[in-house]
């Protein structure tokens, strides 16, 4: 199955306001800005314009191009947050928004307003910028195409899973998990006879989704599939040494993230030390709007009364440096 992956990146972009007064209104200083997203397949260029139009406007604009044409490579959204002099963004109605460019959003605000409310003691501003993009995620070459039809008669072991059984080959699975190799044919094993294991603390459609994937490479249709589901099948993988299965559970995590999912995700991913997961979903809920959501919900104040360390990251988030 070949998956879209989406990437949330947020950076800052900091500007010195006086320094640029005196510029004309048509000149514009521009910065290529560092974006490893997507294995080098996308540039971000940041303009800004201190006296767009006029003396009273200043214009920030941010644009994501691809480097290359590769399927599935695609910039979704971006957005610009101008931050005032505590580091949260300004209310909507300060800045307005200039005819966007594709991959791209330009944001206009007037300069007295930057001088008020925005300008630091060093004489500088700060933008806060997300972007979204989506990568194809090529999966490891199938196996074949249905488990069932898999030399069903060469099936030589057989697991119980909340009684449901599953038969299967001692060699795939030995080949794909070193754990499986060890319990199937290291010192501890019994016999390479055919035999029944039983498997606890595992939900039988994720062990299933487990062997899909040990045969074929394949993972479940996220659009058909749970939303807690590849949270287990992390946790499988993650049991079974299946660390590419690991890294593509966690892959669809980040691209599923929403609303309705991103408490849920941030507490999994503390929880299992999910060092892609974790980031997306601060920067969800680092948009403002997407906060303003989240926050109103009662899983959002049951969450922080047991998490309170959780609490201060999100708050934090807005004011996080990422770039200079």
């Amino acid at each position: 199955m070949a998956a879209d992956s989406l990437e949330s990146k947020s950076f800052n972009l900091r500007f010195h306001l006086s320094v640029t007064n005196n510029l004309p209104g048509d000149h514009c200083i521009e910065t290529d800005v560092p974006f490893p997203s997507g294995g080098g397949a996308f540039r971000c260029t940041a303009k800004y314009w201190p006296n767009w139009k006029h003396s009273n406007c200043i214009t920030i604009s941010v644009v994501v191009t691809r480097t290359h044409s590769q399927i599935g490579h695609k910039v979704l959204a971006v957005h610009i947050d101008l931050l005032n002099k505590t580091g949260l963004p300004v209310p909507q109605e300060m800045t307005w928004n200039e005819p966007d460019v594709e991959g791209g959003r330009t944001l206009s605000v007037s300069r007295p307003d930057v001088e008020k409310y925005c300008v630091d003691v060093d004489g500088h501003f700060t933008v806060l910028c997300t972007v979204v993009v989506s990568r194809s995620w090529p999966p490891p070459r199938a196996l074949g195409h249905d488990i069932s039809v898999v030399a069903p008669d060469l099936a030589d072991v057989s697991f119980r899973v909340e009684g449901e059984t599953f038969a299967a080959h001692r060699l795939v699975l030995a080949a794909r998990s070193p754990v499986f190799k060890a319990a199937l044919y290291g010192e501890m094993a019994e016999s390479k006879a055919s035999t029944i294991v039983d498997i606890g603390d595992m939900r039988a459609p994720t062990f299933r989704s487990m062997l899909d994937y040990m045969y074929h490479g394949t993972l479940p249709a996220a659009a058909a599939t749970p939303e807690m589901e590849f949270q287990h099948l992390y946790v499988a993988a993650d049991r079974y040494g299946l660390d590419t299965l690991k890294e593509m559970c966690e892959e669809v995590m980040c691209a599923s993230v929403s609303v309705s999912t991103v408490l849920s995700n941030l507490v999994f991913a503390e929880e299992r030390m999910c060092k892609k997961l974790k980031p997306s979903c601060l920067d969800f809920l680092a948009v403002r709007e997407n906060f303003v959501e989240v926050a109103v919900t009662g899983e959002y104040v049951d969450m922080m009364k047991e998490s309170p360390g959780l609490l201060a990251e999100v708050q934090n988030w807005f004011k996080r440096p990422r770039l200079s």
